[in-house]
C-alpha cells in the first residue's frame, strides 16, 4: 500500500485532478455569454471595483494602484467595439495608496472613494470628487485609533 503513494499512477491521478478545474476555468472564459459583456483596454493590472453611472453612460472603476478611471459606453455600442479606459482621477496626495471602493452620490454630484494602504495598513481615507470637473472636494483621513 505504501508504494502506491509514490507511484506513477498517483502522479497521473493528481495531474488529472488538478487539470480539470483549470480546463473548466478556461472553458468558461472562452464561452460566449448570453448577457452583456463589455470588453475594454485598461492601462493597469487590477481594477478593484466598478459602478455604472447611467447619466454619463459610463463605468467608473477604481485602481489598485490608486485613482479612478472612466469607461464610456457609446449609445450605439456593439459587441465588436473595444472600449477604452480613461484615467479621470490620479491624486498626488494619495500616491502609494489603493482606491478600494467607490459610491456615486448623484444628488450632490460627487463620487466618494475609499482609499487605503493595502499592504502596510498605515493609511485610510475617504475622498470626494466632483463628477463634472473631477476636482477633489474633500479628503478625510481616518484615524487608526
Amino acid at each position: 500500500m505504501a508504494l502506491w503513494f509514490c507511484s506513477a499512477r498517483l502522479f497521473l491521478f493528481l495531474f488529472i485532478v488538478s487539470a480539470l478545474p483549470i480546463a473548466y476555468i478556461i472553458y468558461q472564459e472562452r464561452a460566449e455569454t448570453d448577457h452583456h459583456v463589455f470588453h475594454y483596454h485598461s492601462s493597469g493590472f487590477f481594477r478593484e471595483s466598478a459602478k455604472w453611472d447611467d447619466q454619463s453612460r459610463s463605468f467608473l472603476v477604481t485602481f489598485l494602484e490608486g485613482g479612478v478611471g472612466e469607461i464610456h459606453v457609446p449609445q450605439n455600442y456593439t459587441r465588436d467595439v473595444v472600449l477604452k479606459e480613461v484615467t479621470v482621477v490620479k491624486d498626488s496626495d494619495l500616491t502609494g495608496n489603493a482606491s478600494l471602493g467607490l459610491a456615486l452620490d448623484r444628488p450632490r454630484n460627487r463620487l466618494l472613494v475609499a482609499v487605503a494602504d493595502m499592504f502596510g495598513n498605515r493609511y485610510s481615507a475617504l475622498a470626494a470628487y466632483d463628477l463634472s470637473t473631477w476636482k477633489r472636494l474633500f479628503l478625510t483621513k481616518l484615524s487608526d485609533s
